[in-house]
């Protein structure tokens, strides 16, 4: 069985966790660098650096999470791709690795004094007196699964390119009153009564007729289309389906192993409890305790204040280099003496050893031949793949290229631009595929789309034998869906009326109390609200805030709400008092300096895609993103 090392992925989440020193820029514009660069691993190189997949996975997960909480909902990978997710991801990676390859060329160099000022200013690393805690270091460290090695170099990295990004954007001074300005702005508050007419007071509404409706349906149908529908033949070369057909000799089978066998073998491993401690002398009396019998937990809580983190099976180079021969020297489970490093003094329990082991051919068999049959059906697919092309390329249909290659013809009678049929329901198969749904989406009637690979390295070719254009569906297939939009349309009309008439009262100087028999509970009074907010009291009206930011003091206006409809007079505005909010605009003036600095972070990085080669393999990053899909 292959043994993964911790990788990017976990030390991706960690950065993210403690907000380590890079500034948080945002350069989204890199948008003409995307390669196809086969189906490999990597999601992006960016001069010598490559951006590996599970770094891109860790990125795009807490951006789609982020997202789903603002959204009270949860997004799947493919809705996230739609709104663009990818793409943000993957530039500001690609930020960080232009930013990266710099700071090698200038040959930057980080020494233990800065990485140990540096992590001793990390909040996450602190106690409750706000001092660097390192049982609380390694507690976390330990949550998220990271090595000390691995942090201290992220670490490194982040910090060199923190030198460079200082000096970059340096102080930017921002004017006094333009951030008094932007503050009023930002939390000038508007104070309103108003009046709501629900349209709930209208639900008794009697159905359109059949007259009433067959108008409605004449001025809506073209808001109730029946979609675009497209009958498709196709060719599919999937290597997954050609793999069951490979049959392998012993000879290949045994050739594959040997090929693999240094990969799929385990290196030596060690299971390890560790306690740190900032005292050599502290740590040398822990050390001696428990070499007299005392238990390893228990010191560590004695001296630490918290037992010892178990930090799991560790290869070598996991650890700190100043523990590697220690820990790895030891030939028995047992206590390393007291270890120095940047981080403070180590003790560190052996606890299990685990030697290195070769791969056994018994154990991974079956995965070599399926690995094999995979690849070599891939290289076959490849073949025939350049001869299809060459066949359409000369002329042949996609009928007599079939035939000639022994492929057989799939198709779609009415497939729309969802995958689905004309039934509503999602066809199966390659449709489920978005690059197939899109190459559709792509091609003209009659005619042959290009030879198009998958991301599981397969590929397809397609002809749109016929299109459906778009039309009004039957009256009487959505007649429910029109009864509804019409009522809700006719009670809004009658909330409407209503709610124009107060206004119209009010307008001529009577109070809102006056102009309305409603009950007293539809009347608010003093609602405070400001420019940000889509309410009005507890009524979703965006649109009408937008108004009646631009109203004057005592105007009446009337609007949509998500419940009814609302008249409003605009009772106060209150501005804010600048002398005694100075610590508040010092924030705007940062968060002014901060978007300067994103403005100039993003040209910088624009300068270095033109000095250095940026290469995106879209096809990897569709793999996390649908790693299921054909």
């Amino acid at each position: 069985m292959a043994h993964k090392k911790p990788g990017l992925f976990k030390r991706i989440v960690v950065l993210a966790l403690f907000c380590l020193l890079i500034l948080s820029f945002a350069a989204w514009g890199i948008q003409d660098i995307f390669l196809n660069l086969g189906n490999n691993q990597t999601v992006a190189k960016v001069g010598d650096i490559e951006i590996a997949q599970e770094e891109f996975a860790s990125n795009f997960s807490r951006e789609t999470n982020a997202l789903s909480q603002q959204l009270g909902r949860a997004l799947d990978a493919q809705e996230a791709q739609q709104l663009g997710l990818d793409n943000r991801v993957i530039s500001r990676l690609v930020a960080r690795a232009l930013s990266q390859v710099q700071s090698d060329e200038m040959g930057l160099t980080v020494s233990r004094e800065q990485q140990q000022k540096e992590i001793q200013k990390i909040d996450a690393f602190k106690n409750e007196a706000g001092l660097f805690d390192a049982a609380r270091f390694q507690s976390t460290l330990y949550q998220a699964g990271l090595s000390e090695t691995a942090f201290l170099a992220d670490l490194s990295k982040d910090i060199q390119r923190q030198q460079i990004n200082n000096a970059i954007t340096g102080a930017i001074p921002v004017p006094q009153k333009m951030a008094e300005r932007l503050y009023s702005y930002q939390t000038e508050k508007r104070i309103v009564d108003y009046i709501e007419i629900p349209y709930s007071r209208f639900s008794q509404l009697a159905d359109p007729t059949d007259a009433e409706l067959a108008s409605y349906y004449e001025e809506e149908k073209q808001n109730y289309l029946a979609p675009e529908y497209k009958s498709v033949s196709y060719i599919f070369l999937d290597p997954s389906k050609a793999a069951q057909n490979v049959v392998l000799t012993d000879d290949q089978i045994q050739e594959e192993f040997l090929a693999q066998k240094d990969s799929l073998s385990l290196p030596d491993r060690r299971k390890l409890v560790q306690m740190l401690l900032s005292d050599e002398t502290k740590a040398k009396e822990a050390y001696e305790k428990i070499l007299n019998g005392a238990d390893f937990n228990e010191i560590a809580t004695e001296v630490t204040g918290s037992a010892g983190i178990d930090l799991g099976v560790m290869e070598q180079a996991d650890l700190l280099p100043e523990l590697q021969d220690s820990v790895f020297g030891m030939e028995n489970a047992g206590v390393v003496a007291p270890v120095k490093s940047p981080l403070g003094w180590h003790i560190v329990s052996v606890l299990e050893i685990s030697p290195a082991r070769e791969a056994l051919f018994e154990e991974v068999e079956e995965q070599i031949k399926k690995d094999a049959a995979l690849r070599i059906a891939t290289d076959e697919i490849i073949s025939i793949a350049n001869q299809l092309d060459d066949e359409i390329a000369s002329g042949a249909t996609l009928e007599e290229s079939a035939n000639k290659l022994g492929q057989e013809i799939l198709s779609y009678d009415a497939i729309d631009a969802e995958g689905l049929d004309r039934s509503g329901l999602p066809q199966l198969g390659l449709a489920e595929n978005v690059r197939f749904r899109d190459v559709i989406a792509q091609t003209e009637s009659g005619s042959d789309s290009l030879l198009t690979e998958l991301e599981n390295g397969g590929y397809f070719l397609l002809k749109v034998n016929s299109i459906t254009p778009p039309a009004p569906r039957p009256l009487a297939e959505v007649k429910s869906q029109l009864v509804t939009s019409w009522l809700e349309n006719k009670r809004n009309e009658e909330a409407k009326a209503v709610a124009e008439n107060l206004a119209e009262e009010a307008k001529n100087g009577s109070p809102l109390q006056a102009v309305t028999d409603e009950a007293a509970e539809l009347i608010k009074f003093g609602v405070e609200m400001n420019r940000f907010s889509a309410s009005i009291g507890e009524a979703l009206a965006p649109a009408l805030v937008r108004d009646i930011y631009k109203a004057e003091k005592g105007d009446v206006i009337t609007g949509q709400a998500d419940t009814g409809y609302l008249v409003v007079r605009l009772t106060e505005i209150e501005q804010p008092d600048l002398s005694a909010v100075a610590e508040e605009i010092e924030s705007t003036k940062g968060s002014i300096e901060n978007s300067y600095k994103n403005d100039i972070y993003a040209q910088y990085i624009s300068a270095l895609e033109k000095d250095f080669v940026v290469e995106i393999n879209q096809n990897s990053i569709n793999q996390v993103i649908n790693p299921y899909s054909n």
